[in-house]
């Protein structure tokens, strides 16, 4: 039926042109153009305004950069960096214990911790960089913790240095230890991914994602040559975990492991459950700009009754597939926010900027050591990269919900939180997208109590609890939650990761 209308849409446009020679052209015209517009779906109609910001070019590009990007030079010479270091040849000549060894961070730091490349595509020499560091306490039962940065190009070394790894930067270049890093307690993984993502590279266009199958197909590649190198982790539990564009990433390879594992196929991953922080899962049902930008104070009436308007719009190009303008569009509503509050640092409305901190490890990874330590090269790293970016534009708009229900209801442990303060994935749009998933448990959710969550006596935030789903709002922290409330994110997790409540006392 869609496409009849388009045909005779066409028909008319033609028409249309022609009518400019004719003796009636004003009266042809103008009939020809009333149907034209009874022709128009409705949510196209759209003020003059409103279309004119759909056409304006977006600014950056992207609506869910979690950082200014930023790319290494890459001038050093052999001696001062080494060799990046590939681990897919020793592993599948099984040499594991020759790739343990020669992957140990070299003098850094005293903490163990290991980083090298994995080969995902031979075809396109595409790899994959990650950075593996074990439980300060009872690494051998400890539960595996992967984290997958967002962007989406977004490296995970941002999760690793700026949120809860093991160390952070100074604003001297330095390297210090995290008081609350996450791996003091469990096994901690950081990947960049997909492959052109931070210090990851392909060398074929044919290499980067274009979807989530995409992602997912490589990130299990990779899992499964990670457990070759260290099988002793196959006796603990795996969590899958990442914020922002990862809300995309988590469901993609948890789905992925949870077919493979149905499958038979072998190594079996222990799976055990996922966690998304202000993620990005369903964008026809978290489109809530308007109306919270409007509550929180940072836009009158008229401009939310045009941010409404823009994400009608938005939704009416996601049920007609229309991905590109679905994307293109979503960048403008951001436009038009960053004009009309001349905030360009939408992850915690009480800021203005981007905090400096969010940079400093970046010029510490310049340093010829650091790469020689972490087995890196002369290898460009950018924390954003715009090329997986783009390759993954299209993939913007559309929905995991299928996957993310699929895992509900096969009782997989599952945790959505938000940051109270974020605007890019506001809390009331998380509320609103899981208030639509259906799963075995979304009407016992609906009637379940809030739970205070306190911590040290502090309220961290609210929590609801149905089976092994929790969903979590933190107070006072934004779109990178684990760097505004570190001590109240990490309580999280490990409330997750242990079953415990959020309504129990810490």
């Amino acid at each position: 039926m869609e496409s009849h209308i388009k045909n005779l849409a066409w028909f008319l446009t033609m028409c249309l042109i022609s009518a400019t020679n004719c003796t009636y052209r004003d009266t042809t015209s103008n009939t020809i153009q009333k149907l034209l517009h009874t022709l128009q779906p409705a949510w196209e109609v759209v003020s003059d305004e409103v279309q004119a910001i759909l056409s304006a070019t977006p600014k950056r590009g992207s609506s869910l950069l979690e950082f200014s990007p930023h790319a290494s030079q890459g001038n050093y010479s052999k001696s001062e960096v080494g060799d990046p270091l590939f681990l897919t040849p020793l592993l599948e000549a099984n040499k594991v214990s020759q790739a343990r060894k020669q992957a140990k961070v070299g003098e850094i730091s005293a903490i163990p911790s290991y980083t090298g490349f994995m080969t995902v595509n031979k075809n396109f020499n595409s790899n994959m960089f990650f950075w593996y560091v074990p439980a300060a306490f009872n690494a051998e039962t400890a539960p595996l913790v992967v984290w997958l940065q967002g962007g989406p190009g977004g490296s995970s070394l941002f999760g690793f240095f700026v949120e809860h790894g093991p160390f952070y930067v100074d604003k001297e270049i330095n390297l210090r230890l995290r008081p609350t890093s996450w791996a003091l307690t469990y096994n901690m993984l950081y990947i960049d991914q997909p492959v052109g993502t931070g210090f990851s590279f392909t060398e074929s266009e044919e290499g980067y994602a274009k979807n989530q199958e995409d992602v997912a197909r490589d990130l299990y590649d990779f899992m499964q040559q990670f457990y070759k190198m260290f099988p002793e982790l196959l006796q603990n539990e795996l969590y899958i975990t990442g914020e922002s564009y990862a809300g995309k990433y988590v469901p993609a390879i948890s789905y992925k492991i949870h077919q493979e594992n149905k499958k038979g196929n072998q190594p079996k991953l222990p799976l055990t459950g996922l966690a998304i922080g202000d993620g990005l899962c369903d964008p026809e049902n978290q489109l809530a700009y308007g109306e919270f930008i409007f509550q929180i104070g940072l836009v009158d009436e008229k401009d939310r009754d045009i941010m409404k308007d823009i994400s009608k719009v938005i939704k009416g190009y996601i049920r007609a597939k229309d991905w590109p303008k679905a994307a293109r569009a979503y960048d403008n509503v951001i436009d038009y926010f960053e004009n009309k509050t001349q905030l360009s640092f939408y992850y915690n409305y009480l800021l203005s900027d981007q905090p400096d901190t969010f940079t400093y490890y970046t010029q510490w990874l310049e340093k010829p050591s650091v790469r020689k330590d972490i087995h890196v090269g002369k290898l460009k790293y950018s924390d954003i990269s715009m090329t997986v970016h783009q390759y993954l534009y299209e993939d913007m708009p559309k929905t995991i919900k299928p996957w993310l229900e699929t895992l509900l209801d096969a009782n997989y442990k599952v945790m959505i939180y938000n940051g109270q303060l974020d605007v890019i994935i506001a809390y009331p749009a998380t509320e609103h997208f899981i208030a639509d998933l259906n799963w075995q448990g979304k009407s016992q959710y609906k009637e379940a109590s809030r739970l205070v969550w306190k911590v040290g006596g502090d309220v961290a935030g609210y929590a609801r609890e149905v089976g092994n789903f929790r969903q979590v709002m933190v107070r006072d922290s934004g779109h990178i939650l684990p760097y505004d409330q570190p001590k109240w994110a990490f309580d999280m997790m490990h409330r997750f990761i242990q079953g415990k409540s959020f309504g129990d006392k810490a």
